[in-house]
């Protein structure tokens, strides 16, 4: 009998010792897995674990951007207020939609296609790879439409004919209703027709929203301006976000074809302030800004002097501009240029523009998401037949 309730214990005891071994993880044994803490938990509940952020370098250093020339200020009147109290804006919001309003000016044609439909994406803002850069904005048009800003009328330029009143921003042509985004975060501070404030009064720009954004440049404020819109969903005082619907693109004001009309403006709110929205809105992906000054040999600056960039990796012209058509225009804070291509795509250009008998040239290899400062300094006496064909225009 004693032996029989002895083994019957050993028993129980085998089968517990058994059972434990089982249970046990043991090294690579199947075991209760344990997670290598996925979650944290904190009173029973899971939380998600911090994602930290890739940090994106630049692949290579920007250009030396070599010793532009700074013009010295010009001299201007300053614009003295009427002493009539600023109006108080009054806004429009969401109106019944015109169902024509001129025919769109045709988009960009660089590289010889129409950009429009469907374009890169842009870098991520804020972007500053050299010092003086400021490619802080996004565009204020989508990539699913024509972004890009109009190549026949670009900053500083007076048009192909030398007839039209000189720019101070971008036009970006698309058709009317297309939604138009805050470039960048900020309060509104004019949601109303035309812009009216100490500085100006502006009756040609239609609908007009104007933001002042939390960002600024050596303590100086910066605004952005939207003209000619169809629609205003913004009131003065309203926060947006980088990227926020603030209105639809429309032909109000005086326009030849539907388009929003951009500006940047630094220090003050005002037309005498604008800066060139190129030197602000971030470049497509694998693309970069090209930028110079030209001067006489009195160190004034030329104007409305053409400038190509010719590709030597396809060889032939892909972009255009002219120098800015009037001093009234400014360039860059630091870079003070008086011209700039936008979204070279990356490569190497030999940039020239033609002055008299002479052709002024200067290589440049374009690095993306920065500015590319290009000297042209090497200069090529033009035969009589070349001179011919410059005045051609051939």
């Amino acid at each position: 009998m004693e032996r029989s309730r002895i083994f019957v214990i050993a028993a129980i005891l085998a089968v517990i010792v058994l059972a434990a071994l089982l249970l046990s993880p043991g090294d690579g044994g199947a075991g209760i897995s344990v997670l290598s803490d996925p979650l944290s938990l904190s009173n029973g509940n899971p939380q998600p674990v911090e994602q930290v952020a890739p940090t994106v370098e630049p692949t290579s250093t920007p250009n030396n951007p070599g010793t532009p020339v700074f013009a010295s200020p010009v001299d201007e009147p300053t614009r003295a207020p009427s002493g009539e109290p600023t109006p108080t804006p009054q806004s429009v919001f969401a109106q019944d939609l015109p169902s024509s309003g001129g025919n769109s000016p045709a988009g960009d044609t660089r590289d010889g296609g129409v950009q429009s439909g469907w374009n890169p994406p842009q870098l991520e803002v804020p972007i500053s790879r050299h010092p003086w850069d400021h490619y802080w904005f996004i565009r204020p048009v989508g990539s699913d439409q024509n972004n890009i800003s109009l190549f026949f009328y670009p900053y500083g330029s007076n048009g192909p004919g030398d007839n039209l009143r000189v720019h101070r921003g971008i036009d970006l042509a698309n058709p009317i209703g297309v939604e138009v985004f805050a470039a960048a975060t900020g309060t509104v501070i004019w949601s109303d027709k035309g812009h009216v404030n100490q500085f100006e009064t502006i009756t040609s720009y239609g609908n007009t929203v104007v933001i002042e954004h939390d960002i600024g440049l050596d303590g100086k404020k910066i605004y952005t301006l939207y003209a000619h819109l169809s629609a205003m969903f913004v009131r003065p005082g309203d926060r947006v976000n980088s990227g926020d619907v603030i209105g639809l693109i429309g032909a109000t004001g005086q326009v030849s074809g539907p388009h929003v009309h951009f500006e940047v403006r630094v220090g003050e709110n005002s037309d005498q302030e604008t800066r060139n929205p190129e030197m602000w809105i971030a470049p497509f992906a694998g693309s970069g800004v090209v930028a110079g000054r030209i001067e006489d040999g009195n160190g004034e600056a030329l104007q409305d002097v053409d400038v190509e960039l010719f590709n030597l990796n396809r060889g032939y012209v892909t972009h255009r501009t002219t120098t800015y058509a009037s001093t009234r225009v400014n360039g860059a804070d630091y870079w003070n240029e008086n011209f700039a291509l936008a979204d070279v795509p990356q490569g190497n250009y030999i940039a020239s523009f033609t002055f008299g008998a002479f052709r002024f040239t200067g290589e440049v290899m374009v690095l993306p998401g920065t500015t590319n400062w290009v000297e042209m300094g090497e200069i090529e006496e033009l035969s009589p037949e070349e001179l011919e064909e410059d005045e051609d225009g051939s």
